[in-house]
C-alpha cells in the first residue's frame, strides 16, 4: 500500500476540499505532506464503484509546471525521453526526468496546449524538484518554466460512466474524445483543462481549474452522478485501482536507482529521436547488457495476509526480489503485487513465494496488466 502517516492536520498542507471530504466522512492522513482523504466507507466499495460507475477523487496535491516558449518543444525533446515533436496541440504523453546514470526522479504527463506551450503535470512529492531541474536546465534558454501549482486544483473522475457524468456538468463537451486527449471547457463562467487521462485503469477525465472552483465543482460532479453510483474516493481506492492496473507509483515501483529499462517501460524512451537527453547513455549501455532485476506482477495463490512492500520474494527459499506495493484487490478476488525480482525469475508464471510471521504464501508472476477494463 502507499505510504501514509497519520499526522496532525496542522502540519500538514490542505487543498480547498478538506471541508468537503470532512462532511462525507472520510478518514484523514498524510500523503506527501498533504492532509488528503484515505478512505470514505470501505477500500472494497470505493473501487468497486469506479470499475462499475464512477469515483471521484480529489488531486489537487499534484504539482503543475508550465513551459512556455519559442523553443519549447525543442527544449523538452533535449529533456525527456520520449518524443515532443510528434506531440500534437490537445493531446498527452506520459514520460519522465531521469538522471544521467539513468535512474527515475519523477513520472508526468506532459500536454500539449499549442506550438508555444506546455503543462506538464507531476507528482506532489517531487513537484519542488522538478521545478529546480527544468529552471536550472532552461535558465540560458529562450523557455521558461513557472510553478503553477498555487494556481491549479485538480479532481480526477474515473469510472465507466465518468464521461456521461461529466458531460452533464458541462454540456458543450464532445460526446466522446480519445484517450490522453486534452482540451479546455467552460464552467460556470471559469475555464479548466479536460484530459482524458487517469490512474485507475478505467475511462475517465482528469480536471484541472482554478482553486476557487474546487469545492463547487466537487458539489456538481457528486449531484450530477449520484443517480449513476458515484462515489468519492480515497488514496486508499486509488492506490489498489492502480495496483490491478499495474500502473507504477513514484518512490514505490519508479526511484532513483530503477531506469525505466528495469521497471519495464522502455516504451517511453524514443530511441530514434536525434537529441541526446539526460541518462541516454547510460541506457543505451544498459539496454545492450540486459538487466540484472525486472518489474513483475503478481497474484496470489489462495487466501493470504496481503504482500506488504518491502516483503522479500523468494525462489526455494532463496530471496529473489522485494515487493514495492501489494493489497488486497476487490476486484479479481485476491492478493495481488508489483515488485522487482532478478530477471531470470520474471517470467509470466513464475512461482515465487513471501513470508509473514513465520508463514509462507506462494504467487504466480502474471502478465500485466492485471486488470483490464472490456472497452480496452
Amino acid at each position: 500500500m502507499l505510504r501514509v502517516q497519520a499526522l496532525s492536520s496542522s502540519l500538514l498542507r490542505t487543498t480547498p476540499l478538506a471541508d468537503r471530504h470532512r462532511k462525507w466522512g472520510a478518514r484523514m492522513g498524510d500523503f506527501a505532506g498533504w492532509y488528503l482523504p484515505i478512505v470514505y466507507t470501505s477500500v472494497a466499495e470505493e473501487v468497486l464503484a469506479v470499475r462499475r460507475a464512477a469515483g471521484l477523487f480529489d488531486i489537487c496535491h499534484m504539482g503543475e509546471l508550465l513551459l512556455s516558449g519559442p523553443d519549447a518543444e525543442e527544449w523538452l525533446d533535449r529533456l525527456l525521453p520520449s518524443r515532443m515533436a510528434s506531440l500534437s496541440p490537445g493531446r498527452g504523453r506520459y514520460s519522465m526526468l531521469l538522471q544521467d546514470d539513468g535512474g527515475i526522479i519523477d513520472d508526468l504527463f506532459v500536454y500539449r496546449i499549442d506550438a508555444s506551450r506546455f503543462f506538464l503535470v507531476v507528482n506532489a512529492a517531487t513537484t519542488e524538484t522538478d521545478f529546480r531541474w527544468f529552471s536550472e536546465r532552461l535558465s540560458h534558454a529562450g523557455t521558461t518554466v513557472a510553478n503553477e501549482s498555487e494556481r491549479w486544483g485538480g479532481l480526477a473522475l474515473q469510472g465507466p460512466e465518468a464521461w456521461r457524468i461529466l458531460r452533464r456538468v458541462i454540456p458543450d463537451l464532445p460526446a466522446t474524445i480519445e484517450r490522453r486527449a486534452f482540451l479546455s471547457g467552460l464552467w460556470n463562467g471559469v475555464d479548466l483543462w479536460i484530459a482524458r487521462t487517469g490512474y485507475t485503469g478505467e475511462d475517465g477525465a482528469e480536471l484541472f481549474f482554478p482553486l476557487s472552483l474546487g469545492p463547487g465543482l466537487w458539489d456538481a460532479l457528486l449531484e450530477e452522478g449520484a443517480s449513476s453510483g458515484i462515489r468519492p474516493c480515497g488514496l486508499a481506492a486509488r492506490d489498489i485501482l492502480r495496483l490491478e492496473a499495474c500502473l507504477p507509483l513514484n518512490g514505490h515501483e519508479l526511484r532513483a536507482e530503477i531506469t525505466p529499462l528495469e521497471a519495464r517501460l522502455a516504451w517511453v524512451v524514443d530511441w530514434e529521436k536525434p537529441d541526446s537527453f539526460p541518462g541516454r547513455k547510460a541506457l543505451e549501455e544498459r539496454k545492450r547488457r540486459g538487466t540484472e532485476i525486472s518489474l513483475v506482477a503478481f497474484e496470489v495463490d489462495g487466501p493470504a495476509p496481503p504482500p506488504r512492500t518491502g516483503y522479500d520474494l523468494l525462489a526455494e527459499r532463496t530471496v529473489v526480489g522485494q515487493v514495492t506495493s501489494g493489497g488486497f484487490s476487490p476486484t479479481l478476488g485476491t492478493a495481488i503485487g508489483m515488485g522487482y525480482v532478478q530477471s531470470p525469475m520474471a517470467t509470466v508464471g513464475s512461482r515465487l513465494a513471501y513470508a509473514v510471521r513465520g508463514h509462507s504464501y506462494r504467487v504466480t508472476v502474471k502478465a500485466p496488466p492485471l486488470y483490464r477494463r472490456k472497452s480496452q
